[in-house]
């Protein structure tokens, strides 16, 4: 890898590490296991980098990727035994529930509400907000963009109808 490639790879992971936790968090409320998802991501995209050749846009090579990994991640999650819950009564460092909903306002909330939908239109919707074009979104995701334009107003009244439930 010459000293080029291995620039415009260390400004990629740079780049992308924010799109990529955002991802990984909207498939992973558990925030460690967000971290640890993202770490998934941003490894796959560096060991599948010296394959890319330029046939797509940069964020697209690693929204593909991402949505690859983020598959796999799911599916060996679907597969894993369901872990039993802590206690109340165990001190815990970190911010409560509560807390962590007043800090992250809004925000949280549609990530939470966008978690909730059918994963063909989360996949849509996460996308979306990440400010891919439809085309993009259908490249990122191998279908056509009049699926990805339908899958997308679905999302959107989806989530309009979850937050017109918001108390």
């Amino acid at each position: 890898m010459t000293s080029t490639d291995r620039a415009t790879l260390d400004r990629i992971l740079r780049d992308y590490a924010g799109f990529a936790h955002r991802l990984a968090a909207s498939y992973e409320s558990d925030p460690e296991a967000a971290r640890d998802l993202t770490q998934e991501i941003l490894v796959a995209v560096w060991r599948a980098w010296p394959a890319y050749r330029h046939q797509c846009a940069e964020r697209t090579y690693v929204a593909r990727i991402a949505h690859y990994r983020i598959a796999t991640h799911v599916d060996r999650a679907v597969r894993e035994p369901r872990r039993a819950p802590l206690g109340d009564d165990i001190p815990s460092g970190s911010m409560t529930p509560e807390e962590h909903a007043m800090r992250h306002g809004q925000r949280e909330h549609l990530i939470a509400l966008v978690r909730t939908l059918p994963v063909a239109y989360r996949e849509v919707a996460l996308l979306l907000l990440e400010d891919f074009t439809p085309a993009e979104v259908a490249e990122t995701l191998g279908i056509s963009t009049n699926a990805v334009a339908i899958r997308g107003t679905r999302a959107r009244e989806m989530l309009r109808a979850l937050l017109e439930q918001r108390p």
